[in-house]
């Protein structure tokens, strides 16, 4: 702890004041320095996320090749995505239940499970992240 963390005594205080002091505080203990992120203009700031957009890509390129993918949604859902094509080209246990959500899902389209089936089976549609040997 501390030395102002110490010297803060509440019994003084009524628990308004003691809230606002404690939110002072912090505050003055977490502001940002001068010339941060929020000090930026709109244009420095769009060029900020603009260069963290680069890095935040070129890290997941480097994850990607080094076959190591961040665990993000879209990552699990390409995931998921490749396992339901696998178990509807292969006809595994589970395969109703993905051709009941495709149907569910396209219900004014009724013939997308048969179609996406029969393109997995013949290998038109392959899985994005799964490499086969």
């Amino acid at each position: 702890m501390d030395a102002a963390a110490q010297d803060f005594d509440t019994s003084k205080l009524t628990p308004d004041e003691a809230l606002a002091e404690l939110y002072r505080r912090l505050t003055v203990r977490n502001a940002p320095a001068a010339g941060s992120f929020t000090s930026l203009s709109t244009d420095q700031r769009r060029e900020y996320m603009r260069v963290a957009q680069q890095r935040s890509r070129a890290r997941a390129r480097a994850a990607a090749g080094a076959g190591a993918l961040e665990a993000k949604s879209g990552n699990v859902r390409d995931a998921l995505a490749d396992a339901a094509l696998m178990i509807l080209a292969t006809d595994a246990p589970g395969a109703d239940l993905v051709r009941e959500i495709l149907a569910k899902v396209f219900r004014e389209r009724p013939g997308v499970p048969m179609l996406v089936e029969q393109r997995a089976k013949v290998g038109k549609m392959r899985p994005k992240l799964v490499v086969l040997p």
